[in-house]
């Protein structure tokens, strides 16, 4: 009889064991598959999209992250242009992988959805060269101090500039690139694309595919009346009332899951629970941002277009920025909050597109009044978030403007690690940033020199 019960607890304590096992092995796959896909999606952009040093990238990327974030190794694959990455003992298993036009794409489930053939979008016309120099720029910027302002930032760098760029009146006064990054390399724009995201809904809206005050049209909602009336403006404007877990810091977060894990981000943050009415609170969440690009992409397959082909065609095309690319997910929708490149000059067109309220070169490509739209506060924000840009006013309850040095008409795209387009009405002018600052807090650290090259303009004529 002892006999039977020692067998039997030693077959309880057995199985107790093998399943805390499988247990932590379940845990530690799914911790290390964050830090993976992260690693494995950076690099395969980086090396097949913007086409820097691979080495370079494997071994300078990621210094000054998370030292977990050593643990999970990258092999990168030149023949079929993809990357692999791996915590210890091969948990969390990430492969990302690049196609011409489309960027890289993580390959969460195995696979992933088939695109349209690319084609080449024209030679862009250089804007930015052919008006650069002119006359109405040039009797207001004080080049030597602007000049300085770029030395004194780049040498010796200790804020990980990649780009700096200043254009005035539409024209490039001032340029300055780390080693290694170039006028026609392009850059990630990190949350920047929520302002691309929103750029693109414009120019639905424009064509008559999108009404901002209509209802979203996501079917995973219609039987919920509490989020089937959340709008376009309420996605827009981050006051959709959904739950959502921003927070980069937390390994298993919502933001990292849909990112780094998920196979259709978009329908990763449709899943959301509404948790306030639309337009009570705000909210910043880059799963909204990606429930617009799914619903965006699904508005425009109704009638005939793919999300792709519309953005180079009513966009990027007609402004000449030909190095844009919208990565997309496993599903095939573009991760609109997240991973966007473009060259600094084409970071640039853009918010100057903003400054010309949405006209280029003759031709409208947005709305008119869609610039003050995206610039005009949202309700619930305490004046800090427009449409998807951000927005240098200062709160109500003592909150400082974000930039002190800059005026409140200022909106701007911002990005994580300090990636910036600053639109600035008052003196018609861009300024572009774009770097890698982990140490500290980027827009306070990078204040000091948006202030300098605001200073070395001067105000244009009445």
């Amino acid at each position: 009889m002892k006999r039977k019960t020692r067998n039997r607890i030693f077959l309880t304590g057995g199985l107790l064991a093998a399943g805390f096992i499988v247990y932590a092995g379940v845990q530690a796959d799914r911790l290390a598959k964050i830090g993976a896909g992260y690693k494995a999606k950076v690099a395969c952009s980086e090396i097949f999209l913007a086409g820097r040093d691979r080495r370079t990238v494997l071994n300078a990327e990621f210094e000054g992250m998370d030292p977990l974030m050593k643990q999970v190794g990258v092999r990168v694959s030149e023949e079929d242009r993809t990357a692999r990455a791996a915590g210890p003992l091969g948990f969390g298993q990430a492969r990302a992988l690049y196609r011409d036009g489309y960027g890289c794409t993580l390959a969460n489930g195995g696979r992933v959805s088939p695109l349209p053939g690319y084609e080449t979008s024209p030679t862009p016309v250089p804007w930015d060269e052919a008006r650069a120099g002119s006359e109405t720029s040039s009797n207001r910027v004080d080049y030597a101090a602007l000049d300085a302002a770029l030395n004194a930032a780049f040498e010796p760098n200790d804020l990980n500039h990649r780009a700096v760029l200043v254009a005035v009146d539409g024209a490039i006064v001032a340029e300055r690139y780390a080693d290694g990054f170039t006028k026609d390399t392009p850059l990630l724009s990190w949350s920047m694309g929520k302002s691309v995201t929103a750029t693109l809904i414009g120019a639905a809206v424009l064509d008559g595919y999108i009404d901002l005050g209509a209802p979203a049209p996501a079917a995973e909602w219609r039987a919920d009346p509490a989020r089937a009336r959340i709008t376009w403006n309420d996605l827009l404007q981050m006051q959709s009332g959904l739950a959502f877990e921003e927070d980069y810091d937390k390994a298993r977060s919502a933001v990292n899951r849909m990112l780094f894990e998920a196979t259709d981000a978009g329908g990763f943050a449709l899943r959301s629970r509404a948790k306030a009415a639309p337009g009570e609170v705000w909210y910043y969440s880059s799963g909204t941002t990606n429930i617009l690009a799914r619903l965006f992409r699904e508005t425009l397959a109704r009638s005939g277009f793919d999300d792709q082909q519309f953005a180079r065609s009513a966009l990027f095309d007609p402004l000449g920025a030909a190095s844009f690319v919208l990565e997309p997910d496993a599903s095939g929708a573009f991760i609109g909050s997240s991973f966007i490149y473009a060259t600094a000059r084409d970071w640039a067109r853009l918010g100057q597109l903003y400054l010309e309220d949405g006209m280029w070169n003759g031709e409208r490509l947005l709305p008119e009044g869609w610039a003050a739209y995206v610039a005009t506060p949202a309700a619930a924000s305490d004046d800090q978030y427009g449409a998807q840009f951000w927005l240098n006013r200062d709160g109500a309850n003592g909150r400082a403007r974000f930039v002190p040095g800059l005026p409140e008409d200022v909106y701007f795209m911002s990005g994580h690690e300090g990636q910036y387009v600053y639109i600035i009405p008052s003196k018609r002018m861009v300024i572009v940033r774009a770097g890698i600052t982990r140490d500290r807090e980027p827009q306070p650290a990078t204040a000091p020199l948006l202030k300098a090259i605001y200073d070395a303009v001067g105000d244009p004529a009445p």
